[in-house]
């Protein structure tokens, strides 16, 4: 950048005014445009809306052959107790995160859409955090017709329903969403094929449903590690949400886990669309 001076002669803009200018929009302007293109791509994709109607249509049976059966037995106040209990629960639980997550970055890479994303003024942060943060908020969009429908039938059937147990229920399942679309935006990160990355998720997330409470049952005796036997308690997500979260009670020890392990995996993301500036 020059400066004309009225001699004529051109003269030279301080080094600090032509190195120091200014990315365009501020840090928290840019997240936020980040989050909007992402979540509007998961607003207007037909994934996400064939994903939406099968689980809501799938549940929609459960719920009402759960409350006829209820309802014969003349305890409807306990039916929010097995709401989320059904198997519709747990394939949301299971099956949705990877599925919103798989072309995070696994289609940028493919596309060669990312690194042109790498090279505009934005920091590999803020470009993993907008990627998980939009599928978060996508992820609570499909649980809020969910809740709402128990709101509806607490209003029509004219009963009270445990609205703090049922929140704190909420609360689990959301933890547990963060941290396994965390994990799911990691393993888009690691290649570019989506359905290898949506596989390597969900055999994630069955692990951790799974694994830790097999082993905290199974071979809890032999653990002689107080280390290991803690791992095995904090690990144990079937657990914290049936024992705690679907209880009403809330372990801030439970919610630090949830919020270490999403951090976590958010930092190995970083660290591995890090790694492909220097290849």
């Amino acid at each position: 950048m020059t400066d004309v001076a009225s001699s004529g002669e051109s003269v030279e803009a301080p080094e600090a005014e032509r190195t120091t200018a200014p990315l365009p929009g501020t840090r928290g302007s840019r997240v936020f445009a980040l989050i909007s293109k992402e979540f509007w791509s998961l607003l207007v994709s037909p994934v996400s809306w064939i994903l939406f109607a099968l689980l809501y249509l799938f549940r929609g049976f459960e719920v009402s052959d759960l409350l006829q059966r209820f309802a014969r037995a003349g305890d409807v106040d306990s039916f929010p107790t097995y709401y989320l209990l059904t198997a519709s629960t747990q394939w949301m639980v299971v099956m949705v995160p990877p599925i919103l997550t798989m072309r995070t970055l696994a289609e940028e890479k493919r596309s060669g859409s990312l690194e042109l994303l790498m090279t505009a003024p934005v920091r590999d942060w803020e470009v993993v955090f907008s990627k998980w943060f939009a599928t978060w908020l996508f992820y609570v969009a499909l649980w809020v017709p969910s809740f709402a429908i128990l709101l509806w039938l607490q209003a029509t059937l004219d009963v009270s329903f445990p609205i703090g147990q049922i929140a704190t229920s909420y609360l689990g399942l959301l933890l547990v969403g963060s941290m396994l679309l965390a994990v799911g935006v990691f393993t888009s990160s690691l290649t570019d094929n989506q359905l290898l990355a949506s596989l390597s998720s969900i055999l994630f997330a069955v692990g951790l449903l799974s694994v830790p409470g097999m082993l905290a049952g199974r071979g809890a005796a032999t653990i002689d590690s107080g280390f290991g036997r803690m791992f095995l308690e904090q690990a144990n997500v079937v657990a914290h949400w049936q024992y705690w979260f679907f209880r009403g009670l809330v372990d801030t020890g439970h919610v630090v886990f949830y919020v270490s392990a999403t951090a976590l995996f958010l930092f190995l993301t970083v660290r591995v669309v890090e790694s492909r500036k220097w290849r």
